[in-house]
């Protein structure tokens, strides 16, 4: 499968993949056609191990294109955030062992991706951002879900609740390693190597049931009533004019 724009994919050894968020305009960003190929390649997978990294030493993403997503949703309904879940729950559930290459900033969609991969390596100066109150979005529930089972309570709290930007090393529990940038990738291939270096087997199996212990089980009547509240809020910004994108800090 050919990758849309802004997106690229690498063979960076036999069975050692890297996917890279090329979208420099955007500050990486990602386009509901990037999500759909994610999903769809996923199904594709056998046993890989895949490194997922923003290009350049700034932004993983910026999260969704709200451009694109603009033109989506001129013809698709609310909630538009389909494309995504089908993505992180495609990365979720793929034969494949995911590590995310956190080379700087990573905001909205980008944190939820993040929270589905199976590792996560990262620079001393990426940073986490979840701007779901200055957009009017709730989250939809398997995305708090994993947000909450790969960050803990306390950051998730600060960045759903607070919005506030979260340094990495404050969500150093979430990862498998912490290093200088010109390290990352040296980093992330290492890892991939010796998670090649298994039992394809055993990997797959033990990788099964710890995905599944992250994800916990909520009663019906509470996800009843969150997606009704979430399909309320969204439909109210549909109503109104595009939400402003967040914009990156200089300290970013």
């Amino acid at each position: 499968m050919t990758p849309p724009a802004g997106l690229r994919e690498e063979t960076l050894e036999p069975g050692v993949l890297r996917w890279v968020f090329d979208n420099p305009a955007r500050r990486n960003a990602v386009s509901p056609a990037m999500l759909e190929w994610i999903a769809a390649r996923c199904s594709e997978l056998s046993g890989e191990v895949v490194i997922v990294r923003g290009d350049g030493n700034r932004a993983f993403t910026a999260g969704f294109d709200l451009t694109a997503l603009a033109e989506q949703n001129r013809e698709q309904p609310y909630p538009p955030d389909g494309a995504l879940i089908r993505a992180t729950t495609a990365i979720a559930s793929a034969d494949a062992t995911f590590i995310a290459a956190l080379n700087g900033y990573v905001i909205g969609a980008g944190v939820e991706m993040i929270s589905c991969c199976d590792f996560r390596v990262a620079c001393t100066s990426a940073s986490l951002r979840l701007p779901a109150g200055k957009l009017g979005v709730i989250y939809h529930a398997e995305g708090i879900t994993h947000v909450h089972a790969t960050f803990g309570a306390a950051v998730a709290r600060r960045l759903l609740l607070a919005g506030e930007k979260v340094e990495i090393a404050d969500a150093r529990a979430s990862l498998a390693a912490l290093v200088e940038y010109e390290r990352l990738d040296e980093e992330a291939l290492g890892l991939a190597r010796r998670i090649r270096e298994q039992s394809p087997r055993s990997v797959a199996g033990n990788r099964a049931i710890l995905r599944a212990l992250d994800l916990a089980a909520l009663p019906k009547d509470l996800l009843a009533n969150h997606e009704a509240a979430r399909r309320e809020a969204y439909g109210q910004m549909a109503a109104g004019p595009l939400p402003t994108p967040v914009r990156a800090t200089k300290a970013e």
